[in-house]
């Protein structure tokens, strides 16, 4: 197990902002994208890792729009919706018409016709797009 893991865990198991500031710091000292990737998809649901993760993934690689997406997920999971905006106005930048960036703005839209037009925006650039079929039925609408 790493260091970040094995700090990941104590953040998790005892909390306190001691060990989440040992996390911050040793996530500082990491300059491998491909190694904060992993732990923040390891402790995705985890927001006190997740979070801290992401933000220094893209302080390394702040074009990684995969990144940036999940970021917004996680903020939106939290209930942090201006956050998720936050990080979706971002990704925006990066691509517009990426289907994960559609996906995170239909999650944050309030509206549900807005939802069900971009979940079919979705199904036209994925037509097996398994999330956007199931939201639509969930909605009522057809695909």
């Amino acid at each position: 197990m790493s260091q970040l893991e094995h700090l990941a865990k104590r953040v998790l198991d005892t909390g306190g902002s001691e060990v989440e500031w040992a996390l911050r710091e040793e996530l500082r000292r990491v300059s491998e994208p491909t190694e904060l990737r992993k732990l923040a998809e390891r402790f995705y649901a985890e927001p006190e890792v997740s979070v801290p993760t992401f933000e220094r993934l893209l302080e390394l690689a702040p074009e990684d729009l995969l990144a940036r997406v999940e970021l917004g997920f996680v903020y939106f999971l939290m209930g942090e919706d201006g956050e998720a905006n936050r990080q979706l106005e971002k990704a925006r930048v990066l691509d517009p018409e990426n289907v994960q960036v559609l996906t995170l703005e239909a999650a944050l839209a309030r509206d549900p016709a807005e939802k069900i037009r971009l979940y079919r925006r979705i199904l036209q650039k994925d037509p097996q797009n398994d999330v956007a079929r199931g939201k639509l039925h969930e909605l009522g609408a057809p695909p």
